[in-house]
């Protein structure tokens, strides 16, 4: 125990937002899913338990800093509200997705930060000295 060293990885605020926002939409499947576990079909529980695992799978991803997440990310925030939508689930699709489409925003911001660069100073370049 006293070479134990306590697994902190430093994360920008974006990245940490967008986990909190992932974990809460995760939150929000797992409940619809306790409550409505008699009323929908084995082909829905199956959907919204998918949804889950590959969300808490892809959210370690995402803190574990691996570079495999932003490749997956994309695709799974599309896919899976098509086929919360394609399966006939109704409102619950319909909010899914909103969710699903404010989280490729907030992750589209958090990519962009991390890619922004400040834009070069050209004023002191020859041609824009006069």
């Amino acid at each position: 125990m006293s070479k134990f060293r306590q697994y902190h990885p430093k994360l920008h605020r974006a990245v940490k937002r967008y986990s909190v926002m992932q974990h809460l939409i995760m939150l929000g499947v797992m409940l619809y899913l306790l409550l409505n576990i008699n009323n929908l079909s084995t082909k829905h529980q199956i959907i919204a338990v998918a949804t889950v695992i590959v969300m808490s799978i892809q959210n370690g991803f995402i803190l574990s800093k691996a570079k495999v997440a932003l490749a997956v990310e994309g695709p799974r925030l599309l896919v899976f509200p098509l086929l919360w939508i394609a399966s006939g689930m109704g409102t619950a699709a319909f909010l899914y997705s909103a969710c699903s489409l404010a989280s490729l925003l907030v992750l589209a911001n958090a990519v962009r930060f991390k890619n922004h660069r400040p834009p070069l100073d050209l004023s002191s370049e020859p041609e824009h000295l006069a």
